[in-house]
């Protein structure tokens, strides 16, 4: 009878462990909004990202108004083309992937272009590090994933 008692203890223990532990990989209601997501971190609506981008380029570069009216309206014209589902990555051969990758870069470089353009050159001189940062945070992710997403490690 000891022995019952002290195993029934054990297993309401274990399972008392089991369900406090926050699992994710769900697809819950409350975070998942986009194909793909699997409770990580929720995801934002376009025009979220859009204000984002602009607001965290207009506090980094210190643009003036104009320079912010510029960015939000280069930042409306890529939105869609960033657009991205990222399910279609996932279910693609290597050479699609390098492929997307290649063609998500493309639009990228546009941008900054464009975004260069319109600003002073000690402004240039803090987005081309931000750019840096923003690539080394790209490949030690990569690096965590596996070296997963076109480019080879």
């Amino acid at each position: 009878m000891k022995k019952l008692g002290v195993l029934l203890v054990v297993l309401l223990f274990a399972t008392g462990i089991t369900f406090g532990q926050d699992r994710g990989g769900g697809d819950r209601p409350s975070k998942a909004i986009g194909p793909g997501n699997k409770g990580g971190r929720t995801m934002m609506t376009p025009e979220q990202r859009l204000e984002k981008q602009t607001k965290s380029l207009v506090d980094e570069l210190k643009l003036n108004k104009d320079q912010e009216a510029k960015v939000l309206a280069i930042n409306k014209k890529y939105m869609d083309k960033q657009t991205f589902d990222f399910s279609k990555m996932r279910d693609a051969t290597a050479d699609e992937r390098t492929k997307m990758m290649e063609s998500m870069q493309k639009v990228q470089v546009e941008k900054d272009k464009e975004i260069k353009a319109i600003l002073t050159a000690s402004q240039i001189k803090l987005y081309d590090d931000m750019l840096k940062k923003r690539e080394e945070m790209r490949k030690n992710f990569q690096g965590r994933m596996g070296g997963q997403g076109g480019q080879g490690q």
